[in-house]
């Protein structure tokens, strides 16, 4: 009965505290704002974008010149391509979402190489134009361009004018050689690339980049909330053991139940907030199903919210006994955080690797590295999320899971009950291994 009042007293502190009311609203949506904030800003940030090209092969500029100047579909094979993609870039009739390429021909007659480089440059510096493209007289031979501007991050723009080119120059290698133009067309269409995720109870459409960016969203929100509590349940041991408070709880109870019943009490305050945030997904997927999209239905199930669950209780109890162990064992918060940076890279490897995972989840190392028990919380749920393993592998890595909690509590409750009251020096590693063999 002790140690269920020592859960319902950590339990009322936690969810009575503003703080985790805050919390609760603004954690996910910091998330999704660090997530997918970058991706809106990017589409809106697109404007107008002047290059100038200087083209010594005397025909691509024209191709790209009918590009620029067709928003509908033609009969060229550049008009007639129109995907999403590039009509982000060069439609007209847009309603000026996106960028648009303007380009500029440079007429190279009587001007060395050097020269329209030079003056090219001077211009992008005085930002008169956004870049400068030159094309050399070889380039169905060596196939290579040279682009030069002050921002070549613009990984669309980049690949929008290699693939444009490619497909300029494939058309006319296959002119050249009397091919016919309808033929050419047909050889050097696009390719609409839809991806379809295949799933237990079947298919469905799904986008690449909405379930990448979910996935790493899910991984943030476990990643946040484990080392938030883990954090938390340190500073609360090591408050309680500087101001003396633990002694009196000690000397109604003792130091095992104090020590479980922190853990489950602010756990059971984690798994309330997860709760909250389930059932708002649940009733925001309900009510705005119709405008969401079908990338993020597909993802949102009921089965990913309960494995959710699952992983981070697992978790949980995992580092909140490590960093519980911290609290008790130190006296100040420099000491603490001496002793918690190990715990925290911990979790920090598995969070960058769940990024590996989401483009290899049935890889040897992401299936080795999901059983290990410190890192399963988060790789094996990223596989699930990515492709889901087989049953036995995610019911095998759960076991391992609890049997090492298990060994884990066994151990802190040990080292708990000497050093929560152990005050003065810095306890050294092998001071700790000694308080594990006090009987």
């Amino acid at each position: 009965m002790k140690l269920i009042a020592v859960i319902k007293k950590e339990y009322r502190e936690i969810v009575k505290k503003k703080s985790f009311i805050i919390s609760t609203i603004l954690t996910p949506l910091i998330m999704a704002a660090f997530m997918f904030l970058p991706v809106m800003l990017m589409k809106m940030g697109k404007g107008e974008k002047t290059i100038q090209v200087a083209d010594y092969s005397n025909f691509i500029f024209a191709a790209l010149q009918q590009v620029e100047k067709s928003p509908h579909a033609g009969k060229n094979v550049l008009k007639k391509q129109k995907t999403d993609f590039n009509r982000d870039y060069l439609d007209h009739d847009s309603t000026g979402e996106g960028s648009k390429l303007k380009f500029k021909k440079i007429i190279t007659a009587g001007l060395s190489a050097e020269d329209i480089l030079k003056h090219s440059i001077a211009s992008i510096r005085k930002k008169e134009i956004d870049g400068f493209l030159m094309i050399p007289a070889t380039i169905k031979k060596d196939r290579k361009l040279y682009y030069y501007s002050g921002n070549i991050s613009d990984f669309d723009t980049n690949s929008f004018i290699k693939a444009a080119i490619r497909t300029v120059v494939s058309r006319q290698i296959l002119i050249e050689k009397q091919i016919d133009p309808e033929i050419v067309n047909e050889a050097t269409r696009d390719i609409d690339f839809e991806t379809i995720k295949v799933k237990k109870e079947g298919t469905a459409k799904s986008s690449a980049g909405i379930e990448y960016m979910m996935s790493l969203f899910m991984l943030a929100i476990l990643f946040s909330i484990l080392m938030g509590y883990g954090q938390l349940i340190m500073r609360g041991v090591l408050e309680e053991k500087n101001s003396r408070i633990i002694e009196i709880l000690i000397s109604s109870t003792n130091t095992q139940q104090i020590f479980y019943g922190k853990i489950i009490g602010i756990g059971l305050a984690g798994l309330t907030q997860v709760a909250i945030w389930f059932l708002f997904a649940m009733a925001l997927v309900g009510k705005f199903s119709i405008g969401l999209d079908s990338g993020i239905l597909n993802f949102l199930t009921l089965e990913i919210g309960l494995y959710f669950i699952v992983f981070f209780m697992l978790g949980f109890f995992m580092y909140a006994i490590l960093f519980s162990i911290v609290g008790a064992a130190v006296n100040t918060d420099q000491e603490a955080q001496q002793f918690a940076a190990p715990i925290s890279y911990l979790l920090i490897i598995p969070f960058i690797m769940g990024i590996m995972v989401t483009q290899s989840p049935n890889s040897s190392v992401a299936v080795v590295s999901s059983f290990i028990p410190l890192f399963t919380p988060t790789l094996m749920f990223m596989r699930i999320t990515v492709s889901p393993p087989p049953l036995l592998q995610i019911l095998s890595s759960i076991l391992l899971s609890l049997v090492f909690i298990a060994f884990l509590a066994w151990l802190g409750a040990k080292i708990f009950r000497v050093g929560i009251l152990m005050y003065g020096k810095k306890p050294s590693l092998k001071e700790i291994f000694r308080w594990i063999r006090y009987k």
